[in-house]
């Protein structure tokens, strides 16, 4: 099913799924192998913040691209500002 602006909604839906999976290994290669950090029930947050990062990939990628770059942008922006 194609909707605006051509984006697929498999697609959508690919990137999204593919986001969440990387946000995941990223994290558990970085506490659990490099670190070598052990297992935490608080880790769960972190899991939760992948799927709702997922989620909003998944809503905003679908019907357009711009909302997509911008909610982007922002959470970029968001995380230097903390780190800062």
């Amino acid at each position: 099913m194609t909707v605006a602006l051509g984006v697929d909604v498999d697609t959508g839906t690919a990137i999204a799924l593919l986001t969440v999976l990387i946000l995941i290994l990223n994290f558990s290669i970085t506490m659990f192998v490099v670190r070598k950090e052990p297992w935490h029930m608080d880790y769960i947050k972190d899991f939760i913040k992948f799927f709702i990062i997922g989620v909003t990939v998944l809503v905003v990628a679908v019907p357009e691209g711009l909302p997509l770059a911008v909610t982007l942008a922002l959470a970029y922006s968001v995380r230097v500002f903390f780190h800062s």
